[in-house]
């Protein structure tokens, strides 16, 4: 699933393409890529409408609409957007918003599992209720030693679990979380309530870093290929990654002769180095 950098990757990239542009039409192409309301009702409350802006929480893509309306994406594993002319086909397209200019915004999506919703100021339904609970971003300015201390006190799972847990860090997934415990020092498995101060510090400012890191490289892009930019460009982060998809590599870590482990944990891969992570 694309995280924070992904999502905030794509935000950058789309919003000279659409900001200022009118949806002259919306074609829903599967209905079950709506989240809320109906096809019909979503195709007719987005017809007319003005893009104002583009906005992200968390892994949630938010255009803004004028008459305070908003499209929430969510891209899960393998959604895809794309501004692209209007009269282009799309492999996979569950939906398309023909816009002025004669350019249309391609939401694809092979498996089917991402969703857009049509919103009213932020009134979100049940379907989006999750939105609503989210903690702040690692990037935000009020995350910090004292914020993160207070969701991992006391907690017995496993600091990872937590940090994928989008309240305690939103936007972080498996492999921002893997690189941010290789940088912290801290054994993804170890028990989030055992931390001691200085590594909960250690832990809130690495946070941030990688995930900067990750939009300044505009993403990671894996092997397959699933996430992509808008322009069908891939992200670099993937060149930089220190543990994740690095099984039986040799840490990179000066000095350090460990072998990078993958364990499962909560049906998801958890990559650290053993030396470094004690």
């Amino acid at each position: 699933m694309p995280e924070l950098p992904e999502v905030e990757t794509i935000r950058l990239k789309l919003w000279p393409l659409l900001v200022g542009r009118r949806i002259v039409r919306a074609r829903v192409l599967r209905k079950d890529i709506v989240g809320f309301p109906a096809a019909r009702g979503f195709e007719s409350g987005v017809a007319g409408r003005t893009i104002t802006e583009l906005r992200r929480r968390g892994k949630y893509l938010i255009v803004g609409l004028d008459r305070g309306g908003e499209l929430v994406f969510h891209l899960r594993l393998s959604g895809h957007l794309a501004v692209v002319d209007r009269d282009r086909k799309v492999e996979y397209e569950r939906a398309r918003f023909e816009l002025t200019g004669d350019k249309a915004l391609s939401f694809a999506e092979p498996r089917a599992l991402g969703r857009v919703y049509l919103v009213q100021a932020s009134r979100y339904p049940k379907a989006l209720a999750g939105m609503l609970k989210m903690g702040l971003e690692p990037i935000h300015d009020d995350f910090d030693a004292a914020y993160l201390h207070d969701r991992l006190r006391g907690r017995t799972a496993s600091v990872k679990s937590l940090l994928l847990d989008q309240r305690v860090a939103c936007g972080v997934g498996n492999i921002y979380s893997d690189e941010a415990l290789f940088r912290a020092g801290i054994r993804p498995l170890r028990r989030a309530g055992s931390l001691e101060k200085a590594e909960v510090v250690r832990l809130a400012r690495v946070l941030a870093e990688v995930l900067r890191d990750g939009i300044k490289w505009c993403g990671t892009t894996m092997g397959d290929g699933r996430y992509r930019l808008p322009d069908g460009g891939t992200g670099s982060f993937q060149k930089r990654l220190a543990v994740f998809g690095r099984e039986g590599e040799r840490c990179q870590r000066r000095g350090c002769a460990g072998e990078i482990r993958r364990q499962k944990l909560g049906g998801r891969s958890t990559h650290f180095c053993p030396v470094c992570q004690r």
